[in-house]
């Protein structure tokens, strides 16, 4: 089987998702709206003004950012039905996020939360995530170069350590 065809699954699969079905409902509760619908519709468009301007010159007026995010305020504020579907939009995205590092795990190697630069308690949570996209079988480990670095002006939380960097 193909990866194009693995990834129309995966495609298929998510679409039965809680996530996916409570934010295809809320979006289609917003289209039943006309007033929300069109309030939407406005915040969608001056969005993508926003994407295709990044898009063109790399640059985006902070002008233009600020007020497209008034503007997301205001109609979340105004509408109940366009906040619920900004709220199901982060769970899906949350859930795509954890896709994305489920399958760059398995290109690049499962870390161990020890090579991570967070505070202890926080490593703790990453390895249950870690043991969860893992499918409980041992995937193979990621290493860490010998030369790496970390970027200039990077912060480490106090005490972290990072196996093979700063110890």
């Amino acid at each position: 089987m193909s990866y194009i065809d693995k990834a129309r699954e995966l495609g298929e699969a998510l679409v039965q998702t809680p996530e996916v079905q409570a934010l295809l409902a809320a979006e289609a509760a917003i289209k039943a709206d006309p007033e929300a619908n069109e309030s939407f519709m406005q915040y969608q468009e001056k969005e993508r003004q926003l994407v295709t301007t990044q898009m063109l010159s790399k640059v985006v007026p902070e002008k233009e950012s600020l007020a497209l995010i008034d503007l997301k305020i205001r109609i979340i504020n105004k509408h109940p039905l366009i906040k619920t579907y900004f709220q199901q939009q982060q769970k899906f995205e949350r859930v795509m996020a954890m896709v994305n590092l489920t399958i760059t795990t398995s290109i690049h190697g499962m870390p161990s939360a020890d090579q991570l630069p967070l505070p202890d308690e926080i490593k703790n949570m990453a390895q249950k995530i870690f043991d969860s996209i893992g499918g409980g079988g041992s995937a193979k480990a990621m290493e860490i170069p010998k030369d790496f670095k970390l970027p200039s002006g990077f912060k480490l939380p106090p005490n972290t350590k990072i196996p093979g960097i700063n110890e």
